[in-house]
């Protein structure tokens, strides 16, 4: 059994080119993940091979972050590495599924409001809720093509860095259940998140704006693990996966319940 008919296919590949092929959108989606991936982790790699560590400033309160365990396998400039891997990465890492499917259901679905295509669509043989179900494929697949990419050059740049500090792989439960639950989670919700925008977003840019809101709980949670409030683990990882995927499920259903050729039309 297909998943998308011949039809929907078509609609699928043509969302799939024509957002790539948005200049600032393949911007945002090759910029972004080459910041969070490459840039970041290199720098601060830099930092600590280099940096005197008598210099660097809240090294101590850093080095209570460590899980108790560990202290006495790493030295200090290996504990930094690890707590920059561990704590700050993988929330850097999934704003890249909601960062690349926000940016490309934005210009799937508002911006062809925008550009006045979408009346062509709704002329097709297809009804609302294939071309909703062609539509989100189209931008989950992007997303997810984006973060494996992201992830494959993530393990090359970490990876270079724990040969340089001696350190084990980084690959560990927590980011085997950020990889392969959680993002490809949050890649769905933000693709649902901005089909419930579609339809009070007048442009792409005021859409993109409000999407901005779903970044905050991972800020609060960085923030949360730098004071020592909370810590993500494996467990709680693969938990929030789970109680996301569910909601994925909820609103997918309400969402195609309330997709329809008014939404689509709707300025």
């Amino acid at each position: 059994m297909k998943l998308l008919t011949e039809p929907e296919l078509a609609v699928f590949r043509k969302d799939f080119n024509e957002v790539w092929h948005i200049r600032s959108v393949r911007g945002t989606l090759i910029g972004v993940p080459a910041c969070m991936v490459v840039l970041l982790p290199a720098l601060y790699l830099f930092l600590v091979l280099y940096a005197p560590s008598d210099q660097l400033n809240g090294v101590d309160n850093m080095m209570k972050l460590m899980p108790p365990e560990l202290l006495d396998d790493f030295d200090l400039k290996q504990s930094m590495f690890y707590l920059m891997v561990n704590l700050v990465c993988p929330m850097f890492f999934l704003m890249i599924p909601l960062m690349s499917s926000t940016t490309s259901a934005a210009a799937s679905f508002v911006g062809e409001k925008e550009r006045g295509t979408m009346e062509t669509l709704l002329l097709t043989p297809l009804s609302a809720r294939s071309l909703f179900k062609a539509k989100v494929a189209a931008c989950a697949a992007l997303s997810f093509l984006i973060s494996a990419i992201s992830f494959i050059t993530f393990s090359v740049v970490v990876g270079a860095g724990n040969l340089i500090l001696n350190m084990p792989f980084f690959l560990n439960w927590n980011w085997l259940a950020l990889v392969l639950v959680l993002s490809p989670a949050a890649t769905v919700f933000g693709v649902i998140f901005m089909v419930l925008l579609s339809g009070r977003s007048k442009s792409y840019l005021e859409s993109m704006q409000l999407s901005g809101y779903i970044v905050l709980p991972l800020v609060l949670v960085l923030i949360g693990q730098f004071t020592g409030l909370i810590y993500v683990d494996a467990f709680w990882t693969l938990l929030a996966g789970l109680v996301l995927i569910l909601a994925d499920a909820l609103l997918l259903f309400l969402s195609a319940r309330k997709f329809n050729s008014e939404l689509l039309l709707k300025k």
